[in-house]
């Protein structure tokens, strides 16, 4: 197809084909995103039908990608390397993390400025803006040009998913100006990604490569317990303050609505079953075919508009006869760039465009800084409304769910600004507290319990009916379960009702074949009110525990306000407003009231409740082996 061969040469020319980095945003399969505009207008109503995503044209661009990749060892790099670990036990004490990634220089830059960097490295967690006057950040992770998509994957992907399986909502969405390497993070070489490990795959396919991986080895061991699992999946943007189902381009304009027991969602969106990587691969490449036809005829291109592929993750199983239901959703989000707009020359669509990107990203830092407010004590308004962005993803910013925010920098320093900008809204992300809980259905568990317990007393009475021979007529039909069929009816012989040898033997035989029935039921109906009870205290432990959780918040705040009020004084004596004596006093005075606050918390320790609730568990582990043990002595005498 000579005009996609054009396409691609163009491509290569605009974008700088030597010496790029694969890191870059720019040349990953999703990420060629002024096409129209590096065309022409004249080209795109001369070709419409060439820029749609056929197969051919998607093969080219990936094997560009990956052209580009193996061409990045031309470009010097003086920066120094820092290695980094995962850390399993990371997400037990959080519920967000945030990442910085630094792209490499292009070749365009190094030829502007050389190898001169607006940032400096100084571990695997900091990094310093050198500009004036310098500023220095942390962040949970801090990874550099060289490190990989499968390095980055294990640190961020990985735990999401283990996250997801555990019945947690997950989310990672990438921030950064537009070049800075979001969408080669998020999607990368997604053609790729149907070749098992792929180079420049990423977050987005290895997450759903290894999902399918830990779902199908959950399944091999716990095939007793009937586990199933159902994935369905949606692709959304939304460009200029409207949502567009990239499954579906039909449906254009959708409104997002709020339920009870749904939570956000979008209505009309289009959802597909997955069962594999590879499906999932197939709607990826399915929407960036549907965002490119819309590149041609809106004249949009990805970096005007926010991305979210969206999976709920379901699994149900049954235990001791009662039915298990879990669920998760997952969110990757691909944002817009966020450089400011140059405005001077900016009309119509593209100031329109321009305009709502910047509400949209606005709200987004608006929310997160009256979040930290929040969590520092204020009580503060959240305009999750005032943006699509926000609205939608509420849960993974101060809600429930596990968030994981990758921004994407450049060190470029024509860049200088911007990777400062991206620098501070991810150290502001820092301090979100979001509260995760696993999203479990219980509320069926003991309402089923009862309802079984009811089954058996009924049970119970009708076999003790027959055993007393109350019972002359018996439904053969619902005790076939439970009670051995009958050997027939009695016969009377003779005048006097005397039973014959032979029927007396029977009803013999018939009375400890029900006896034996009866003994089960009693069995069945004491080992589920066991199970009742141990649920129900378990149950009560969890809340204990939950409100001692909230009493010990309660008390870091009381106990953080008396600090707050210590350094007021110091700096009110440092002043001369306040004597040392007064300041001494009150010090005291403050101190008592921490002790009664500590003395409090120690009486009501997390950690006996928490021993308290596993002794239960124990106890009902041990009761059930005890019980196997006896039956497996049963059958073996």
């Amino acid at each position: 197809m000579p005009f996609i061969s054009d396409t691609a040469s163009a491509i290569k020319s605009r974008f700088g084909f030597h010496n790029r980095s694969s890191s870059s945003e720019s040349v990953s399969l999703l990420s060629v995103r002024n096409t129209p505009d590096l065309l022409g207008k004249s080209a795109v109503r001369e070709n419409p039908g060439h820029f749609t995503a056929s197969a051919s044209a998607i093969r080219s661009i990936s094997e560009w990608d990956e052209d580009l990749t193996e061409s990045t060892g031309a470009a010097p790099q003086s920066s120094q390397s820092f290695e980094f670990h995962e850390d399993p036990s990371f997400w037990k004490d959080h519920n967000v993390q945030v990442i910085i990634r630094i792209r490499p220089l292009s070749s365009s830059e190094i030829s502007v400025q050389g190898n001169s960097k607006c940032i400096k490295q100084e571990s695997c967690q900091t990094i310093t803006w050198t500009g004036h006057p310098e500023s220095r950040f942390t962040f949970d992770l801090v990874a550099d040009e060289h490190v990989s998509q499968e390095n980055l994957f294990k640190v961020a992907g990985l735990p999401m998913v283990e996250n997801c399986m555990g019945g947690y909502n997950s989310c990672m969405f990438a921030y950064g100006q537009t070049g800075s390497g979001k969408t080669h993070t998020m999607l990368g070489d997604i053609e790729g990604g149907t070749r098992r490990h792929s180079v420049n795959c990423g977050m987005t396919p290895r997450v759903f490569e290894h999902l399918f991986t830990r779902i199908q080895k959950e399944k091999d061991i716990r095939k007793d317990e009937k586990l199933r699992f159902t994935c369905k999946c949606s692709f959304l943007e939304i460009y200029n303050e409207q949502i567009l189902d990239l499954l579906d381009p039909s449906s254009t304009n959708l409104q997002i609505r709020e339920d009870m027991k749904k939570g956000v969602y979008v209505e009309n969106l289009k959802e597909m079953e997955v069962t594999s990587a590879r499906d999932v691969i197939q709607l990826l490449i399915q929407g960036a075919a549907n965002r490119k036809v819309a590149a041609t005829n809106m004249n949009h291109a990805s970096s005007r508009s926010h991305s979210v592929f969206t999976c709920i993750i379901e699994s149900k199983w049954e235990s001791q006869a009662v039915t298990h239901h879990r669920f998760a959703r997952l969110n990757l989000v691909d944002l817009a760039g966020s450089e400011r707009q140059k405005s001077s020359g900016a009309e119509g669509e593209r100031l329109k465009e321009a305009t709502n990107i910047n509400k949209s990203l606005s709200t987004l830092g608006l929310v997160i800084m009256n979040l930290v407010n929040i969590s520092n004590g204020k009580s503060l308004h959240v305009p999750y409304r005032d943006s699509k962005l926000t609205f939608l993803l509420q849960d993974s910013l101060g809600g429930n769910a596990k968030t994981t925010i990758i921004a994407n920098i450049s060190p470029s320093n024509c860049c200088s600004l911007e990777t400062l900008s991206t620098l501070k809204f991810a150290q502001r992300a820092k301090f979100i507290k979001n509260n995760a809980v696993v999203n479990e259905d219980a509320s069926g568990d003991v309402v089923a319990m009862r309802l079984q317990i009811q089954q058996l007393k009924k049970e119970v009475s009708r076999l003790r009916g027959l055993v007393n021979g109350r019972t002359e007529n018996l439904d053969n039909d619902s005790l076939a379960s439970s009670v051995p069929a009958s050997p027939g009816p009695l016969k009377w012989e003779g005048l006097h009702g005397s039973f014959s040898p032979l029927a007396s033997d029977k009803r013999m035989s018939q009375k400890k074949d029900y006896e034996v029935a009866l003994v089960g039921a009693f069995k069945r109906e004491r080992e589920n009110e066991a199970a009742l009870q141990a649920l129900t205290a378990e149950s009560q432990a969890a809340m204990q525990l939950a409100k001692q959780r909230e009493d010990e918040i309660q008390s870091l705040k009381m106990r953080l306000r008396f600090r707050e009020a210590g350094i007021k004084r110091l700096e009110a004596v440092a002043s001369g407003k306040m004597s040392a004596e007064a300041h001494l006093s009150q010090e005291k005075e403050e101190y008592l009231k921490e002790i009664e606050v500590l003395r409090a918390q120690v009486n009501r320790n997390q950690e006996v409740t928490r021993f308290a609730l596993e002794n239960l568990r124990l106890k009902e582990e041990i009761r059930r082996h005890a019980y196997l043990i006896f039956k497996i002595l049963h059958f073996a005498l």
